[in-house]
């Protein structure tokens, strides 16, 4: 029999705990059964549980008792709490002291196995983003422990269990690659593919034959069949990025594979079966954009299924110290950080999110010249001196290349915050062409 995670019982009445450990086990789960409050704190400081069911009414220590010194301890099994007392107040306490949901009694068992299931697949899912496994090859890893982050986390387990299509949002830089290859990788899809499409890198004229696919002689220069990025995820998961620049004709033809799952590649009108999972994300307010009717309404309630917003880093600011150790700890040198610099990195607004922390900590760890990272070491936009230019700012120790790549970057950065993430407009505010703004957003890694 396959084992699906092991499941800590605490309950004091006896002819519920045997029942509710008996359906467990026959579904595979290993149970370990307790009484009374003490012995399920003991048990769960003891063993690493994949799932806790929570009585909160038990004698000696009661369910809140219990979640309030498991989470002072820093354990993070996630817990179902069980009543029979279905008080708002009670329910919500429960929840404010870190429980993962909660079930009233009597117990719908086929509702209970879907939220363990959950509460399994949210474990493994915050497991993996805090300790890195299964990631990219980039090394690139979710950090991040503020309660903005663990509610990240907890979708990302509740989400990655189903095929439902996710929508990722959140500015510039705030990482929304990193969250669709940790539901990628935390699926049942997991050992599919991972196609990863930018919709506004690529020409309008090509897109379609990128996602679709085509034909021989579909076009001219079309000398064979190719099959598209929808083809590409089957099995798997696909990922549209910056879906929100999508033109309106390729609009209404993702609109028909998302909602009827076949597309037709171009030259051809045989529809063709696609299974896959599909993620968009898009740093545009598609809000707005419907009621300009710059983008479908019903596209968008397809997409909106499920959304993860990810917040900015300025919302965010604990989670500075430990962004910082993890780029240090990456980088090829060893390097240290000076208390005033860590203060100034966490004072900062950062418009460019985790991505210009990440550079900024590169660019300081390379210029940083006694192995220890000061506030002279990390340049960041500040306040010129009064009646001094801002050229006279630039630091010359940095050599010619070094700063004109960080002026280069930052003016990228700033404009694409300004301009909300749209690329187009970041160009237009830049005055040059958005070709231009794409080669230098890869060459500075800000390409999501």
């Amino acid at each position: 029999m396959r084992t699906n995670g092991s499941v800590l019982i605490a309950e004091d009445e006896r002819t519920a705990r045997l029942s509710l450990a008996e359906l467990l086990e026959g579904r595979g789960f290993r149970v370990t059964q307790v009484e009374d409050g003490a012995t399920a704190f003991a048990a769960l400081m003891e063993k690493p549980f994949d799932a806790g069911l929570l009585d909160l009414r038990m004698p000696g220590m009661d369910g809140l008792a219990i979640l309030k010194r498991a989470r002072e301890s820093g354990i993070d099994v996630p817990v179902i709490v069980m009543t029979a007392h279905g008080d708002s107040g009670t329910v919500i306490e429960a929840m404010r002291l870190g429980a993962y949901d909660y079930i009233a009694k009597p117990l719908d068992f086929d509702q209970l196995i879907l939220q363990i299931d959950r509460a399994i697949g949210h474990r493994k899912a915050a497991r993996s983003l805090r300790e890195g496994p299964r990631q990219e090859a980039s090394g690139a890893a979710m950090v991040g422990y503020s309660p903005a982050m663990q509610h990240v986390y907890k979708l990302i387990g509740q989400v990655a269990a189903t095929d439902a299509t996710v929508l990722v949002r959140g500015e510039t830089g705030t990482g929304k690659e990193l969250v669709v290859t940790a539901i990628h990788h935390n699926s049942t899809r997991s050992k599919g593919p991972l196609v990863k499409v930018n919709c506004a890198a690529i020409p309008e004229t090509l897109l379609e034959s990128e996602l679709f696919g085509h034909e021989k002689g579909a076009f001219t220069n079309a000398m064979s069949r190719r099959v598209g990025r929808f083809e590409e995820a089957g099995g798997g998961t696909l990922f549209l990025d910056e879906v929100g620049e999508l033109s309106p004709a390729l609009q209404s033809k993702l609109l028909r594979a998302v909602q009827e799952r076949t597309i037709e590649r171009l030259g051809s009108n045989s529809p063709i079966r696609v299974d896959l999972r599909l993620i968009a994300a898009t740093s545009r307010n598609l809000e707005e954009a419907v009621a300009q009717d710059s983008f479908r309404e019903d596209l968008y309630y397809r997409l909106n299924v499920v959304v993860i917003e990810l917040p900015p880093l300025r919302d965010r600011k604990q989670d500075i110290p430990a962004l910082v150790e993890h780029f240090l700890r990456r980088g090829s040198r060893a390097v240290s950080l000076t208390a005033p610099a860590l203060n100034a990195l966490c004072d900062y607004h950062w418009p460019g999110n985790v991505r210009e922390l990440e550079h900024t900590v590169e660019r300081a760890a390379v210029l940083a010249k006694s192995g220890a990272i000061d506030v002279s070491d990390i340049q960041l936009k500040s306040v010129a001196r009064a009646g001094a230019c801002w050229t006279e700012q630039i630091p010359l120790s940095a050599g010619w290349k070094a700063n004109l790549a960080a002026a280069e970057k930052s003016m990228a950065v700033r404009a694409l915050h300004a301009a909300g993430g749209n690329k187009s407009k970041a160009a237009e505010i830049l005055g040059i062409h958005r070709r231009l703004l794409y080669e230098k957003m890869r060459e500075y890694r800000l390409a999501e």
